[in-house]
């Protein structure tokens, strides 16, 4: 096991890599083709994205993501939705009506009865790497939550000249490509945030909500690049990766309520761990956690009110 000077200084060293974008080269060293197989889990948070929205976008990297792994399309009702509520629960396994969160005035206080997936994997094994790389802020607070918290917690600076916070994702997106290409971390989760803020601007049923989708879409398809380039480059690491949102958008646009396109919601599970083409409509966002701990071999909770989707069942065909 490493030493507590070493770890910390190997994390101040990602800390500091991935809060700049990525550099042109992500070179990394040779793999080692004698280590043990070790699953790898990275989780996308999509701010206010609908799955019916990225199909009507014809967004290439979500719908190849969802087509070769295993698609969870169903309603959140009645959870909360509004962010700080449900990236909490994406993020403990537990519904706002345990972590007791009701909006985005969040603080770290629940988390003590319900810790965070960061906490959990590093309580059950300190030398796995937890990292978040985000671009609401307001993460930062859950994933500093606890003790011990995320070993890299990283919120992603405003940009210049960036009305719809495309600019900002990029660099969240550059940010967590480089730390997975450069690092393999065991645990990296990610938010994007601007299709939201198109949601909130023009509706839901607007185009610029459209263009943000695919904007977004690009971004994606950068992490799941490094993901795929990683796992190619070090053949013992099985990387997995998890895609979820935490609310829709009314088309006029807003959440809040509980209408049809507000609590919308999916999950993307692509990965070893997964089959291809399966879909069903029992996924969601409370799956996250359990499944991240199923992967990396920490034991679920018993407050968990979510369930691992590594063995969930085909309900139909992702064609």
């Amino acid at each position: 096991m490493r030493s507590p000077q070493g770890k910390f200084l190997s994390h101040l060293a990602i800390a500091l890599a991935t809060a700049l974008p990525v550099a042109a080269s992500l070179a990394t060293t040779a793999p080692a083709h004698a280590d043990a197989a070790v699953n790898k889990v990275v989780v996308i948070g999509l701010d206010g994205v609908m799955y019916k929205k990225v199909q009507e976008a014809e967004a290439p990297n979500l719908l190849k993501l969802a087509a070769e792994g295993t698609l969870g399309q169903t309603s959140i009702a009645p959870h909360i939705t509004i962010s700080g509520p449900s990236w909490s629960t994406v993020l403990t396994g537990v519904w706002d009506t345990k972590h007791g969160i009701k909006n985005n005035n969040v603080t770290t206080a629940p988390f003590a009865k319900y810790p965070t997936v960061f906490t959990q994997v590093e309580k059950a094994d300190p030398g796995l790497r937890t990292v978040s790389i985000v671009t609401w802020p307001t993460i930062g607070i859950i994933a500093g939550a606890g003790d011990p918290h995320a070993d890299v917690n990283v919120r992603s600076p405003q940009q210049p000249n960036d009305p719809t916070g495309a600019k900002i994702d990029a660099v969240t997106a550059d940010s967590s490509a480089a730390a997975i290409a450069n690092e393999g971390p065991d645990f990296l989760f990610t938010h994007l945030d601007q299709v939201d803020g198109a949601g909130h601007s023009h509706g839901g049923a607007s185009t610029e909500y459209l263009a943000a989708v695919r904007s977004v879409d690009t971004q994606v398809g950068k992490i799941v690049a490094a993901v795929d380039a990683r796992a190619k480059a070090y053949p013992n690491e099985r990387w997995n990766i998890l895609v979820t949102t935490d609310h829709g958008h009314r088309p006029l646009g807003g959440h809040g309520g509980q209408s049809a396109d507000e609590t919308a919601n999916f999950l993307i599970a692509r990965g070893p761990a997964f089959k291809a083409g399966v879909t069903n409509s029992s996924n969601s966002l409370v799956d996250i956690t359990p499944t991240a701990l199923d992967l990396l071999g920490v034991p679920p909770s018993p407050d968990f009110d979510g369930t691992s989707v590594v063995n969930a069942p085909n309900l139909g065909s992702a064609g």
